[in-house]
């Protein structure tokens, strides 16, 4: 349970596992990156919650996923190429590809809804990295919000520059980028690893120790994008309910990861209060 002011750290200490739930949890009715969503997310027994952000030409930022809209608003073009005012002429469509009342709705307008009640991951926002980081540090929730990005030296520079201090998670495809992530003054409080097989660098005692050693939690992507985009190793989602939790998240708690992201929180939720209580 989140408590105001906790820190990442703080509440994996507490919980020993956080739970993050990929844009909500959605279905039925429930469209993905909603208000809706994310309350249904906690629900279901997350602790964080993944927020994806685009903004449009005039600088207005929606809590949407840009590349989704034939899918979620039944058009074929990218939001961030149209005004506002043209996005809010659009409706959502739910998992049954259905209108429904739903809307997109404004990023500042969802971080409000959730103040002082999760951890909340920001998403998708590198293409506007200034504008967000000024948004964020405006909405003073610096204790809730964990910003990520990939490991690009002008991003790095620029958060460094801002003087924020907000929570930043990066993406990490390689061993080598901790070095590059290392040169910034910049509050790091989480590590997004990205590895397709078991062999990785990442998974080893000594490198997991170095994240942990400087109190930053190591996050890895059980979600199951599709059957082509490996993040873990295939120690995901799928697998999870095809093969069984304890092959699959019981082997990430293993290696060491104390941040799972999935689409299906409540089932990681219990798995993870089950193994407690056989302890």
């Amino acid at each position: 349970m989140y408590t105001k002011n906790q820190s990442i750290r703080e509440l994996v200490d507490k919980n020993r596992i956080l739970i993050a739930a990929h844009r909500g949890t959605c279905g039925g009715n429930v469209v993905q990156n909603t208000c809706l969503a994310y309350k249904n997310a906690l629900l279901h027994g997350a602790d964080m919650i993944e927020v994806d952000a685009s903004m449009t030409t005039d600088k207005v930022f929606y809590a949407f996923h840009n590349g989704e809209e034939p899918l979620e608003l039944g058009i074929d073009r990218d939001i961030r190429t149209m005004s506002s005012e043209e996005v809010e002429k659009l409706f959502t469509l739910n998992s049954l590809r259905q209108v429904c009342g739903q809307k997109l709705e404004h990023l500042e307008d969802v971080l409000e809804h959730f103040r002082g009640k999760c951890l909340i991951n920001i998403d998708r926002s590198w293409f506007y990295w200034k504008e967000i980081i000024a948004l964020l540090d405006r909405m003073d929730m610096k204790d809730q919000i964990l910003l990520k990005s990939g490991v690009e030296e002008e991003l790095l520079k620029e958060l460094e520059e801002s003087g924020t201090g907000i929570m930043y998670m990066p993406i990490m495809k390689s061993p080598e980028e901790w070095d590059i992530i290392q040169k910034y003054d910049i509050n790091v409080a989480a590590a997004e690893l990205i590895f397709t097989d078991l062999d990785s660098e990442f998974l080893s005692p000594e490198f997991m120790g170095r994240l942990k050693k400087a109190g930053i939690a190591p996050w890895v992507n059980a979600i199951t994008l599709n059957d082509e985009i490996i993040l873990s190793g295939l120690l995901d989602d799928n697998n999870a309910i095809k093969i069984g939790f304890d092959e699959t998240w019981g082997k990430l708690i293993d290696l060491g990861f104390e941040i799972i992201q999935t689409d299906w929180p409540a089932l990681l939720k219990g798995y993870i209060s089950n193994k407690s209580n056989e302890k």
